[in-house]
C-alpha cells in the first residue's frame, strides 16, 4: 500500500471532530450528522483522517466552514491509500 493523495481541510468543524475520528455522532442533531456524511461521501477515497493538533490551540473561527454554519475550526488531512498503483 501507498499512500497516493494528501487531502488538507482548513475549515472542518470543530464540532464533527468526534464523529470523524470515533464514529461518534452523539450530541450531533439529525441535519448535522447529514451534512457530515455527505462531506465524507465526498472524500470516499479517504482511508485515514488526521488532526493537525496545532491548530487546536487557537481561535479559528470560520464564517464559511468546509460545511455547516459558521464555527470554530480546525485543519484536517486525509490520506487516500492505494493497492499496487490502483485506487
Amino acid at each position: 500500500m501507498s499512500i497516493e493523495h494528501v487531502i488538507t481541510v482548513d475549515d472542518f468543524p470543530k464540532w464533527a471532530l468526534n464523529a470523524l475520528i470515533n464514529d461518534d455522532y452523539s450530541g450531533m442533531n439529525d441535519e448535522d450528522a447529514i451534512i457530515l456524511d455527505k462531506f465524507l461521501e465526498y472524500f470516499a477515497s479517504v482511508t485515514h483522517w488526521d488532526i493537525d493538533a496545532n491548530s487546536l490551540e487557537h481561535g479559528n473561527f470560520k464564517r464559511y466552514p468546509a460545511f455547516g454554519l459558521a464555527t470554530d475550526c480546525c485543519t484536517i488531512k486525509g490520506y487516500a491509500m492505494t493497492l499496487g498503483g490502483k485506487q
